[in-house]
C-alpha cells in the first residue's frame, strides 16, 4: 500500500480541470513563508549572537585576578599578621598554568577626562603594560580606527564615541583626573565651607591644588558595549590612582575563552591563587548580556512557531477540502477492502508532500534573502530613510548570519510534524466514512 498511497496522494493533489490546485498552492506558499522567515530570522540572530560574543571577547580580558583590599582595623589578639602576596609571584604562578597565553599587570579606575574647556566625561581608565607578551593589546589593536597603538610615555587611547563627545582627534592633549582625586577635592571643599574660622577656611582652600595629567591621544578605537573605556601606560594609571607601584589586578588571556569559568574555579579550589586573590571572568561581567541574547532567541523561535502553525492550518484546510471532494473515491477504496489506516496514510502522505515542497521552496527563498541581506538593507534604508540594523546599537557594519545544521533540521522537522498532525484529524474522519453512504451521495 505505501506505493499506492503515494500515487493516490499525488493524484488527489491535482485538480481535474487545471494543472495546479489553488488550495494546494496556498498551503505550499504558507509553509514556504513560515520556513523562509524562520531560516532568515534564526540565521541572522545566531550570526549576531556569535559576532556579539566576539565583540565582547575582543575588548575584555578573559580573566582578571583582583587582590583583596588591605585589612582595616586591629587583628584579634594572638592572630598572626596577614601578609599580602606579591603580584609578581602570582603572575609567574599563573603563567605556568595550562591554557594561559599571557598574564600581565594592569591598573584600573574611574577618571574624568576633558579637552580644553569642555565638560568632564567620566570614563573607565585601564593602565596596561606594553609588550609582545600582552595578548590583550593584540586584540584591542584590531579595533583601531585611527592613530598608532602606542602605550608609551604620556599617551592615551580613547574610543570613537568619546572622541566625538569631546571633539578631539589623534594628537590632541587631554586633561585627566582620577575619580578619587575629585572626590577628595570635594571633601576638602566641604570641610572648608564648614570651617567657622575664615582664616582656617582660607588655608584649607589654598591647600587644594589639583594638577591633572596631560595625556596625548595616540589612537582611537571603536567603542565597545561596556561604555567609555580608555587605555594608558600602566605607570600613568598607577600615578593617577595612587597605587605606588602596586597594581589593581592581573589580566589573563586564555587559548580558549570558554574555559574561563572552569579555570577560575580550579585556581580557587586547588590553592593555585593565594588567599588574598580573587578571579573575575569575562562571563561574570557580560554573562547576563549573553543570557539576554539567548532568551531573546528562544522568544523569537516561540513567536515564529505560530507562522508554521498557521501554515499547518492551511494544510488542514487542504486536507478537509480533498477529503470532501474525494468522498466517493474513499468509499470505493473502503468497499474494496482498504483499511482505515491505509486511508489515513494517503492523506498524511499528501500533507507530507505539501510540507516537503514548502520546506524546499522555503529554504531556497530563505537562503536567497540571506545572500542579499545587506543589499536589501541598503535598499530599504534608501527608500524609507531608516536603517533597521543601526551600527551604533548592534556594533556591526553589516548584518551577520550564521546557518547551523541543527537550526535547519529543527525548522524542517517542525514544519513536517505540524503539517502531518494538522492533516491527521480530517484524514481520521475520512477513514470512518461508511462506503454505502459515500457511494449513494
Amino acid at each position: 500500500m505505501p506505493s499506492s498511497a503515494l500515487f493516490l496522494a499525488f493524484r488527489y493533489l491535482r485538480p481535474k480541470r487545471s494543472f495546479v490546485s489553488i488550495i494546494t498552492l496556498i498551503s505550499i506558499v504558507g509553509v514556504t513563508l513560515g520556513v523562509g522567515v524562520l531560516v532568515v530570522v534564526m540565521s541572522v540572530f545566531k550570526g549576531w549572537q556569535v559576532e556579539f560574543k566576539k565583540l565582547l571577547l575582543g575588548f575584555e580580558p578573559h580573566i582578571v585576578l583582583m587582590q583583596d583590599a588591605r585589612p582595616v582595623g586591629e587583628l584579634p589578639e594572638g592572630a598572626p599578621p596577614i601578609q599580602r602576596s606579591n603580584w609578581r609571584d602570582v603572575q609567574k604562578l599563573i603563567l605556568q598554568q595550562p591554557g594561559v597565553i599571557s598574564a600581565t599587570p594592569m591598573a584600573e579606575g574611574i577618571a574624568a577626562i576633558r579637552f580644553g574647556k569642555s565638560d568632564p566625561e567620566g570614563v573607565e581608565l585601564l593602565g596596561l603594560k606594553e609588550g609582545a607578551d600582552n595578548a590583550l593589546l593584540t586584540k584591542l589593536d584590531r579595533h583601531r580606527i585611527a592613530g598608532t597603538f602606542d602605550l608609551k610615555s604620556d599617551h592615551i587611547i580613547i574610543t570613537d564615541r568619546l572622541a566625538k563627545k569631546l571633539k578631539v582627534k589623534v594628537g590632541d592633549v587631554l586633561s585627566v583626573l582620577a575619580g578619587d582625586t575629585i572626590r577628595q577635592m570635594i571633601r576638602n571643599l566641604r570641610a572648608a565651607e564648614e570651617e567657622k574660622d575664615p582664616a582656617k577656611s582660607k588655608a584649607v582652600r589654598d591647600e587644594i591644588v589639583i594638577v591633572p595629567q596631560e595625556l596625548t591621544v595616540t589612537a582611537i578605537l571603536r567603542a565597545d558595549t561596556a561604555g567609555e573605556r580608555c587605555y594608558t601606560p600602566i605607570h600613568i594609571a598607577q600615578e593617577l590612582f595612587n597605587l605606588e607601584g602596586d597594581v589593581s589586578g592581573i589580566e589573563v588571556e586564555l587559548s580558549d575563552p570558554d574555559l574561563a569559568d572552569r579555570l577560575a574555579y580550579q585556581w580557587m579550589n586547588s590553592e593555585v591563587l593565594p588567599i588574598d586573590w580573587r578571579p573575575r571572568t569575562w562571563t561574570d561581567i557580560h554573562g547576563y548580556m549573553l543570557q539576554t541574547v539567548e532568551n531573546q532567541k528562544s522568544l523569537l523561535y516561540f513567536l515564529l512557531f505560530f507562522i508554521i502553525l498557521v501554515a499547518a492550518f492551511c494544510v488542514m484546510n487542504t486536507t478537509i477540502t480533498v477529503t470532501t471532494q474525494k468522498r466517493k473515491e474513499i468509499g470505493i477504496l473502503t468497499a474494496l477492502g482498504a483499511r482505515a489506516g491505509q486511508i489515513i496514510g494517503i492523506f498524511l502522505t499528501q500533507a507530507g508532500i505539501v510540507a516537503m515542497l514548502g520546506i524546499f521552496t522555503g529554504l531556497a527563498s530563505g537562503f536567497t534573502v540571506l545572500h542579499f541581506r545587506n543589499d536589501l538593507r541598503e535598499f530599504i534604508a534608501a527608500r524609507t530613510g531608516r536603517d533597521f540594523f543601526p551600527q551604533d546599537i548592534y556594533f556591526l557594519s553589516e548584518i551577520p548570519a550564521k546557518i547551523e545544521a541543527a537550526d535547519l533540521s529543527s525548522i524542517c522537522a517542525l514544519a513536517v510534524i505540524l503539517c502531518v498532525l494538522a492533516a491527521l484529524i480530517p484524514a481520521w474522519f475520512a477513514a470512518r466514512v461508511d462506503p454505502a453512504v459515500a457511494l449513494r451521495e
